[in-house]
């Protein structure tokens, strides 16, 4: 090859200049695009996990959202049949007509007292009916109409045999004695 022959000066010029070029736009221009690339690419692959786990927490979300609104409208459905505040006097004047409409007695009342649950408080009783028996369970249905919730409990029957004079004439009379629990709505669960 001779160096000398203008044609191959040319050519080589060409190539050193392409060279020269090469390198400064590769160290320039390429290097400075290419980190910029691939920290753009590690800031594309952060974010996309954290949208991945944005979206699993809104999935999340929605469930606990859904269940949240299903608990809610149950406790408002129980809350309907909870007073707000213990009525003592209401519930007197109620157990009193119960008793009244059947032919019952109330021999014994006594307040056991209250037991606070998770958004209410039951307020129990210890109650002694006397009664026929089928008094006794009319008065029990009109209890279960209360327009609040009532549960009755630990039920003890004892039977008495009153005597009219004559033994044809024997009536039998029952003394029940129970728990009556009656329910309203814990003060800070109502706000």
């Amino acid at each position: 090859m001779n160096y000398k022959d203008p044609k191959i000066q040319i050519i080589a010029f060409v190539v050193m200049l392409f060279m020269a070029a090469s390198y400064l736009w590769y160290s320039k221009v390429f290097s400075v695009y290419a980190e910029k690339i691939t920290a753009k690419k590690v800031q594309y692959e952060k974010e996309l996990a954290d949208l991945h786990s944005v979206k699993q927490k809104a999935a999340t979300l929605d469930d606990l959202q859904r269940e949240f609104d299903n608990l809610t409208m149950k406790y408002k459905r129980v809350e309907l049949l909870l007073p707000e505040t213990k009525e003592d006097e209401s519930f007197l004047s109620q157990i009193h007509a119960a008793a009244q409409v059947t032919n019952s007695t109330v021999l014994d009342m006594t307040p056991m007292g209250p037991q606070t649950g998770d958004f209410y408080i039951t307020n129990s009783y210890s109650l002694q009916v006397e009664s026929s028996y089928h008094g006794l369970g009319k008065f029990f249905a009109k209890v279960a109409n209360f327009p609040f919730i009532v549960n009755i409990s630990d039920l003890d029957l004892k039977s008495r045999t009153v005597n009219g004079g004559d033994d044809k004439d024997t009536e039998k009379d029952v003394i029940a004695t129970f728990r009556m629990l009656t329910y309203n709505v814990k003060q800070d669960a109502a706000g």
